[in-house]
Formats: structure tokens, sequence, C-alpha cells
């Protein structure tokens, strides 16, 4: 319990001060206050020049920040594009692939029996039909004509 005459001192700060009950205060005061805290800590503080220098280092983080988003933008694009060349690079070497492999299968013997059947008529000579040519046989005149004699014989 409060002593009547505390709790007439109480209401008399809560009617001038309101609810913090002490006075508030002056701007000089609060001056002097924060002068002594800056001598205390060893240092004076231009806000001025601080201000600038703090803007500045911000507009500087800012820049950097907006090019750090465009060249990964940029980077983004560049493998989008590396993935499309390696995609078509991709289908390219299976049409090779895949002409290649054409290519042995017109190319081997049998692909050129059937073709020379189907198309020219032609059948496989016999034995009886085979010419033999040895080291012997090699004419002076040339060797294409020897061949077209022995084959019209």
């Amino acid at each position: 319990m409060i002593a009547p005459e505390q709790w007439y001192q109480y209401q008399q700060q809560y009617q001038k001060y309101g609810l913090d009950m002490k006075p508030q205060e002056s701007k000089e005061h609060r001056e002097r206050r924060r002068q002594a805290a800056r001598e205390a800590a060893g240092f004076e503080i231009n806000v001025g020049r601080d201000r600038r220098a703090v803007l500045l280092l911000l507009l500087a983080c800012v820049m950097a920040m907006i090019l750090v988003i465009v060249m990964t933008a940029y980077a983004a694009s560049v493998r989008y594009e590396i993935g499309q060349v390696q995609a078509e690079n991709s289908l390219l070497w299976d049409d090779i692939k895949n002409l290649q492999s054409n290519e042995t299968t017109k190319n081997g013997v049998g692909y050129v029996e059937e073709k020379a059947k189907k198309e020219l008529g032609m059948v496989a000579a016999g034995t009886k039909k085979c010419v033999y040519i040895t080291g012997d046989d090699v004419p002076a005149a040339g060797f294409a004509d020897v061949l077209k004699a022995k084959a019209y014989q």
C-alpha cells in the first residue's frame, strides 16, 4: 500500500508527464548527452559526409547486384543456346550414323548381287563359265583384252 503523500506525488507526476512520469528531455540536453557519448567513444562523426559515403556505397551495391542479375540472365541464355546446338548436333550425328550404315549396306556384296539380279537380270556364273587367270597368262597387249577374249569364247 502507498502512503497518502506518495500517492499524491504519483498523481501529480502522472498529470504532468503522462505514462512515463518523467519530464521529456530538451533538445539541448539530448545533444549534450550525444556529444558526451561521442567524446567517450573517441571519434567524431561527420553526419553529412558519412551519409554521402553510405549512399554511394549503397548505390555501388545496388549496381553490383543489377550487374550480377544481368550476367546471370545472359549466362542462362547462353546455356539455352548451347543446349539447342547440342540437340541439333545429336540429331546430325544420328543422321550421319544412319547414312554410314546405309552406305555399308549398299556397298556389301549381298546388296550388289541382289540389285544385279532384280534390276539388271544378271545371273551368277556357273563353274564352267568361270575364267581363271594365273601369272603366266598376263598378256603383253593388255589384261582387259585377254578378259574380253576369254569371256566371249
